[in-house]
């Protein structure tokens, strides 16, 4: 999933997503509020988010897949 690489292992390594937005009702951008994200199987694949001045709200996410510590 991804490029192969945990979202801990960041930039350079780790797939990601970047200045993430919604288009509210009145066709305005805006940033996305109370993120959370969920993962059934964090030994094979994660998720890890973030807000920062450069990159808006961001989101590091993949995996390996099928390692020994992923069933």
């Amino acid at each position: 999933m991804g490029s192969g690489h945990f979202p801990g292992e960041g930039f350079g390594k780790a797939s990601y997503f970047k200045n993430i937005q919604i288009v509210d009702g009145s066709n305005n951008l805006r940033a996305p509020k109370g993120i959370a994200t969920f993962t059934e199987q964090s030994n094979c694949y994660d998720v890890q988010n973030a807000q920062n001045g450069n990159w808006g709200n961001y989101f590091y996410y993949g995996g390996p897949g099928r390692n020994p510590k992923c069933p």
